[in-house]
């Protein structure tokens, strides 16, 4: 599973294997071998996979087929690489800071009178 979703991700990013092992600093060969599945990058390296691709390292083992969330700007790469790093944060004080997050967006959306009626729904 991880050497497809490294495979079907650098395919849909257009980038070859010798650009993301440039990256890495490994040999085209050692990526090649994280794609096919005959050796599994490091925790260190994964992470710094992930980090290139704009994904969390659960993309690659997720069961799903779905597509990773892609950053189509700096704002929304910069509020990714947050929610990365709220992963670490334990579940419930992560859930409770995502609702102060949604609720201060709501107010600033309100405040500036840019509320969508869709948006309370959510």
């Amino acid at each position: 599973m991880l050497g497809e979703r490294l495979k079907r991700i650098r395919k849909g990013k257009r980038i070859t294997q010798d650009e993301i092992a440039g990256y890495l600093g490994v040999k085209r060969q050692t990526y090649s071998a994280y794609e096919r599945g005959v050796s599994i990058p490091d925790s260190l390296t994964l992470k710094k996979i992930a980090d290139y691709f704009e994904v969390s390292t659960d993309y690659f083992f997720q069961s799903t087929e779905e597509n990773p969330p892609l950053a189509q700007n700096a704002q929304e790469k910069k509020l990714l690489l947050l929610a990365r790093r709220a992963e670490r944060i334990p579940s419930a004080q992560r859930d409770r800071l995502i609702r102060s997050f949604e609720e201060n967006i709501d107010m600033f959306l309100d405040a500036l009178g840019l509320a969508d009626d869709n948006d309370a729904n959510e």
